[in-house]
């Protein structure tokens, strides 16, 4: 009994050692840093933006009625704890031979391009954080 007992009580002490050392980060998304994040899209001639959706997780932004050859978001400070961001063009070009380019800027640096071509023209960019 003494020497289960004396096998008990170290096993016990290093379980509640254990539990006790094992609470949340204090930094819940390790390794990972806040950014700044921006779409621009941009189409040949002739070609007419219609609708944006863009944004990172839940946050998502749609921006209808654009009409225009280009288009940039505005800045977007994405926190660390988020886990990507994607952005999808709508546009409208007058031939098959038109094209739309839509980029991903992260912290200053093109990260991402898609691209799309003909009359109906639809391209997006995404990324995993």
């Amino acid at each position: 009994m003494k020497s289960l007992k004396m096998l008990l009580l170290p096993l016990l002490a290093l379980s509640i050692g254990m539990f006790a050392c094992g609470g949340k980060d204090d930094d819940p998304t390790p390794g990972r840093t806040a950014k700044k994040v921006q779409f621009k899209a941009s189409g040949s001639a002739g070609v007419q933006i219609k609708m944006v959706v863009y944004g990172y997780d839940t946050q998502i932004t749609t921006a209808s009625d654009i009409n225009s050859n280009t288009w940039q978001s505005p800045v977007l400070d994405v926190p660390a704890s988020a886990m990507g961001g994607s952005c999808t063009v709508g546009a409208v070009g007058p031939n098959a031979g038109s094209t739309l380019k839509v980029e991903m800027y992260v912290n200053g640096d093109l990260k991402k391009t898609g691209t799309s071509s003909g009359t109906a023209l639809s391209a997006g960019t995404q990324i995993v954080f």
